[in-house]
């Protein structure tokens, strides 16, 4: 008599798009980009992820976690204050399941920040 065994399913994830509306921006401010994230599998998971600048991690959306039903998409939302060193960052996204690296995405564009002039005037006094 045969034993049948389960086949494991193991987690993948399949990043479509990750997205930012412009990828210049000034040093310390606040911004959002988005990526497409698709469950490709036939079982549901729970995916720890979290999008950071640099190997660094110089900025970070810090870790968040989301459930995507097997074979379904979800568009999921980073928020990210800027670092305030001008230069170019290389945005990536971790996924992980369980503890497991599963996806280290690069995405195909840079952020730059830059430091553009400006000065606070306080009130002038007469000594």
């Amino acid at each position: 008599m045969e034993t049948l065994v389960a086949a494991e399913v193991r987690p993948e994830i399949k990043v479509e798009e990750l997205e930012g509306l412009d990828p210049e921006f000034s040093g310390g401010s606040s911004h959002t980009a988005q990526a497409l994230l698709t469950n490709p599998t036939t079982k549901e998971f729970d995916y720890t992820l979290e999008l950071y600048l640099g190997v660094t991690k110089v900025a970070t959306s810090g870790l968040g976690v989301i459930t995507i039903p097997a074979g379904e998409s979800q568009y999921v939302d980073f928020t990210l204050v800027m670092p305030i060193t001008e230069g170019d960052y290389t945005p990536y996204l971790d996924v992980t399941v369980a503890g497991e690296l599963i996806k280290h995405y690069q995405a195909t564009e840079n952020v730059t920040i830059t430091v553009t002039p400006d000065i606070d005037i306080g009130p002038i006094t007469w000594v």
